[in-house]
């Protein structure tokens, strides 16, 4: 089994999902300016048409380097290391909740600030959990169906998590990881008899959570339902008026302070106004093409770690997407999910990039010879499919 290609050439799947990865950033960058350039000019805190661009162009600077970093380290090291990259995940998320060090905004206690940026940690645990998931699925195949040995630290892992980041609260990306979780856990094989109940009895307490303590949770659901919510109608507003090529890039109104959140979470609204049903549906199929790429990949992985890992940073990168377009379209209720490569916010994009070099890493290091499985591949399936049937 190759470690790369020779001579560093990248592997055709590689090489897509650079070029698709670049267009999404570069499209990203410049739906960004238009939508904040007015806002963040008009504020008496920025004063300065250029403020969203500039940090955001700093923290792609970042998650390019990051990207790199991740494209050069093989897999095998993600995989020996996933109980640290764990409990630093762990770490960072506890230390939100510390004085002087987490950042409160708008009542939750999501980021670490540093200087004029902020980190959000829940992202970092995106990551780190999918690889602890990925990486003790692959180690021991027969581990898996066991429940204290393969179940019990999987579930143990992904509730820790999203414990936490409902603590924050932030009931959305907690379900988000939770969603995630349970997906590598399907995929990598674990008994149904253990799976089921558990997140039945998982949904239920979740639910009695939401009843008892999260008011603005069944406020949003009634507003969704309704079809009576502000941010939504604005939305569906700056859709309705782009037309089927939109009124141009930069000549959008929905931007001009009647639609919240326009940088971050609605930024596709923007571009349904600016750029039409054509543009956006551009973006959709950018984002089809990454995920059929990275499915790709995941079927000439060559080892078990890099099939899960390549699965799970595919799935997520569009569940999230997914995520943001039903919002933004109303087809579900509100809820704070970044566009990925779209949306402001460094933590996001970072790891998202970091995510997209270990894709890239994992195709440079598969299958070259045009077969889909080779023999460890075989073995592994071998054992875990039983536990999935």
């Amino acid at each position: 089994m190759a470690d790369s290609l020779p001579g560093g050439i990248m592997s055709r799947e590689a090489v897509l999902v650079v070029i698709i990865v670049g267009i999404l950033l570069a499209l990203g960058i410049v739906m960004l300016f238009s939508a904040s350039a007015v806002t963040s000019e008009r504020s008496a805190r920025f004063a300065d048409p250029y403020h969203f661009l500039k940090k955001q162009l700093v923290w792609s600077a970042v998650a390019a380097a990051g990207f790199l970093v991740a494209m050069r380290v093989p897999t095998r090291w993600w995989e020996r290391g996933r109980w640290p990259l764990l409990a630093a995940s762990v770490v960072l998320l506890c230390l939100v909740f510390v004085p002087g060090i987490g950042a409160t905004i708008n009542g939750a206690r999501r980021w670490l600030k540093a200087g004029g940026f902020f980190m959000q940690p829940s992202e970092v645990a995106k990551l780190a959990l999918a690889v602890f998931l990925c990486a003790h699925a692959a180690a021991d195949p027969e581990r898996v169906r066991s429940f204290w040995r393969g179940f019990a630290p999987m579930m143990g892992a992904t509730l820790l998590v999203c414990g936490l980041v409902v603590v924050e609260p932030d009931i959305g990306t907690a379900a988000f990881i939770g969603v995630s979780g349970v997906v590598a856990m399907v995929v990598a094989g674990v008994r149904w008899a253990h799976l089921v109940p558990t997140c039945a009895f998982g949904a239920a307490a979740a639910a009695v959570l939401i009843f008892v303590r999260m008011d603005h949770f069944w406020r949003r659901l009634d507003d969704w339902w309704r079809g009576t919510g502000y941010q939504l109608n604005q939305s569906l507003i700056a859709l309705g008026a782009g037309g089927w090529f939109g009124d141009g890039l930069g000549r959008g109104t929905q931007k001009l302070h009647y639609l919240p959140e326009v940088h971050s979470d609605f930024i596709y609204a923007v571009l349904g106004e600016e750029m039409g049903f054509v543009g956006t549906c551009g973006v959709l199929l950018l984002f089809a093409a990454l995920g059929a790429v990275g499915w790709r990949i995941a079927r000439r992985a060559s080892t078990p770690f890099g099939f899960l890992l390549a699965f799970m940073v595919t799935f997520t990168i569009i569940l999230q997407a997914a995520i943001n377009v039903a919002v933004v379209t109303g087809v579900i209720p509100t809820k704070g999910i970044p566009l990925p490569f779209f949306s402001f916010g460094g933590s996001s994009l970072c790891l998202t990039m970091a995510g997209m070099g270990m894709l890239v890493r994992i195709a440079n290091e598969g299958k070259r010879d045009g077969a889909i499985d080779d023999c460890l591949i075989d073995d592994w399936r071998q054992v875990r499919q039983p536990s999935i049937a």
